[in-house]
């Protein structure tokens, strides 16, 4: 993987606001553009070709950082509180929207604490989604500000399909750590369980011990939402990804993702029905986000009548288990198939179940393999040179290490 560059650019406005009537809030803070953390499936990779770059690597590799934010926000606040709404014509603000604001660049950056810190003179309600512990940092600021939701992303306890798909996330143990830490410093914190991967991360045994790890460590809610491919530079960097590490499921993708960015209602409701059954039975919170998808009181008569697409017949790419694995979530009938078509297609394990459990009660430890996106030596020892007088990134020690440079 190239050595990650950082820099600087200015923002004319870091306060945006967002006109998407679905989105549960009015305006977005992104202190950077481009996301160490790689993940596969991020959205965000898209908002790259705008400036001309790559979707691609250069996406985790290039982080362009806005080192003007806490200024420009302050003064997008002070003219908002100077007008005639006041604040309130503000509405709810959400922080890491496209991408993360406690990336690796943060811990020395401190863009986004600079933003919190213009937020604690110019209080309006926000939310803060990151994978990252860094956030605890800042702990002393959250106190003060009118928090509604710190969302921990987190989709998986798998630490195969952590690294597979987001090879410079911390892992989920991690994750896991700050939704306990953020719960008992009275922060409202809940996990973003997104994106769901179909036939990867939304087989019944990964979802009932992700949720159950929830609720242990103090989650008050859970937000899911399936897999969305809305853009082709995502597509095409996802679908690698796939090719890479599951071409078993090539097929199988192509025929969810051919006809829209959202595999069809009849794949994801079932599942959805099963996430609603697993977060009462944990007395978790619903906070659902899926655009398309029906509300809880919708998802019985789920189908052609229900909103959004849906082919009007049955699902023609059932989930089957690996041949040398057990049947679905029956426990193996003879008939493996019966029980996938029987519920929409949706059944199956998603990995390493021991290993699932090591990263939820904190036990395990793992490193990014060699030989895999983000697989060089650790920060300390990087190959690339700083620039005079720079000092390279420390990276979290859960944090699988990469090759830093600053280019400022």
């Amino acid at each position: 993987m190239n050595p990650v560059r950082y820099e600087k650019i200015t923002a004319k406005q870091v306060l945006n606001p967002v006109k998407t009537p679905a989105m549960p809030f009015e305006h977005s803070i992104n202190p950077y553009r481009g996301c160490q953390h790689g993940c596969s499936f991020c959205y965000a990779r898209a908002m790259h070709a705008f400036l001309g770059l790559n979707g691609d690597d250069t996406f985790q590799t290039n982080i362009l950082m806005k080192e003007n934010a806490p200024e420009a926000l302050r003064e997008q606040l002070r003219k908002a509180a100077r007008s005639r709404k006041g604040l309130a014509g503000i509405g709810r603000v959400a922080i890491g929207t496209a991408t993360d604001p406690y990336q690796q660049a943060e811990g020395r950056a401190k863009l986004t604490r600079g933003c919190l810190e213009a937020l604690t003179e110019y209080p309006v309600p926000l939310t803060i989604t990151t994978r990252s512990p860094l956030i605890l940092r800042d702990l002393d600021l959250l106190r003060k500000l009118p928090v509604y939701a710190v969302n921990i992303s987190l989709n998986t306890l798998n630490r195969t399909t952590w690294r597979n798909f987001e090879p410079g996330a911390p892992s989920p143990a991690k994750r896991l750590e700050t939704v306990r830490a953020l719960t008992d410093a009275g922060i409202p914190t809940g996990i973003f369980m997104a994106p769901m991967l179909p036939y990867i991360t939304d087989g019944r045994d990964e979802l009932e011990e992700l949720i159950a790890a929830a609720a242990e460590h103090g989650a008050q809610f859970v937000m899911a939402s399936h897999l969305r491919l809305s853009a082709s530079d995502v597509k095409v960097w996802f679908f690698e990804t796939i090719r890479r590490h599951y071409p078993q499921l090539v097929g199988k993708y192509a025929g969810l993702y051919a006809a829209s960015a959202y595999a069809p209602r009849e794949y994801r409701d079932p599942v959805r029905r099963y996430v609603d059954e697993l977060l009462e039975r944990h007395g978790l919170r619903d906070m659902d986000e899926e655009e398309e998808a029906p509300r809880p009181g919708e998802r019985a008569a789920a189908g052609a009548a229900a909103s959004g697409r849906s082919s009007g017949k049955p699902l023609e790419i059932a989930w089957e288990p690996p041949a040398d694995s057990p049947g679905g979530a029956c426990g193996g009938c003879a008939e493996a198939g019966a029980c996938a078509a029987g519920d929409g297609g949706f059944t199956g394990p998603a990995g390493d179940s021991a290993g699932r459990r090591e990263f939820a009660d904190g036990s395990g430890t793992a490193r990014q393999g060699a030989g895999t996106p983000g697989a060089a030596q650790a920060g300390a020892t990087a190959t690339g040179t700083a620039a005079e007088g720079e000092t390279l990134l420390p990276l979290a020690p859960d944090s699988p290490p990469a090759q830093l440079v600053f280019s400022f």
